[in-house]
């Protein structure tokens, strides 16, 4: 992850503007602090002692603070690369306000946050992706959000695989109707770039399913 010296902008290229760009951070220093801002502006703030507001924000120069505090090999940590992380992430799990930073979506349900979203009315065909073993509960009951916040969707098959395939090798990806849901009442609204979140997709939502094998 790299700044552009001409224009400041963060970039992934090491060539910017027609000139070398500097380094900020390297790839594996990059991923482990992404996974680590994702837990904690996500699930445990309380962990490190940051303090977050109702809407899921925390205070910039408090986290990087805390982290160093607690974590000391993440003495390299600045609030710039906070923000390029933030900026570049490819998910859009991030967002940035001022000296502000939170999560847009995937909160723990114990954060008792009032989370504000944009509705969306525009997409038809929704995906949620999870370990095969869920799949008649789901059938059943419908998608819950369980021990999260919200429901989350995908607008891409591809996404939704990917986001089971950390629960396991043998996965399934649900096919949701958001226009069904819309006349059910229940809103759909988007977090980011390819993310979605609902309060619940019931079972007659669901128009079909598909089972992969992961190797």
């Amino acid at each position: 992850m790299f700044k552009c010296k001409v224009c400041g902008s963060y970039v992934e290229e090491p060539l910017h503007c027609s000139r070398a760009a500097e380094l900020l951070v390297d790839g594996a220093r990059r991923l482990r602090a992404s996974k680590l801002l994702t837990a904690i502006l996500r699930h445990i703030p309380d962990s490190f002692g940051i303090s977050m507001d109702d809407e899921g924000w925390v205070k910039l120069s408090e986290l990087v603070d805390k982290i160093k505090a607690y974590k000391p090999h993440y003495n390299w940590l600045s609030e710039e690369v906070v923000k390029a992380i933030a900026q570049l992430d490819p998910k859009g799990r991030f967002e940035l306000r001022g000296d502000l930073i939170r999560a847009r979506y995937g909160h723990a349900k114990r954060l008792k946050l009032r989370l504000r979203f944009q509705e969306d009315n525009e997409a038809s065909t929704l995906y949620h992706g999870t370990k095969v073993s869920n799949l008649n509960s789901i059938l059943r009951e419908g998608i819950k959000p369980m021990a999260r916040h919200m429901v989350h969707l995908t607008s891409t098959q591809e996404e939704a695989i990917n986001v089971a395939a950390r629960r396991g090798r043998e996965v399934v990806v649900f096919e949701v109707d958001a226009d069904a849901l819309r006349r059910m009442g229940i809103r759909v609204y988007r977090a980011s770039k390819s993310i979605y979140v609902v309060r619940r997709v019931p079972p007659s939502a669901i128009k079909g399913y598909k089972l992969f094998r992961l190797e």
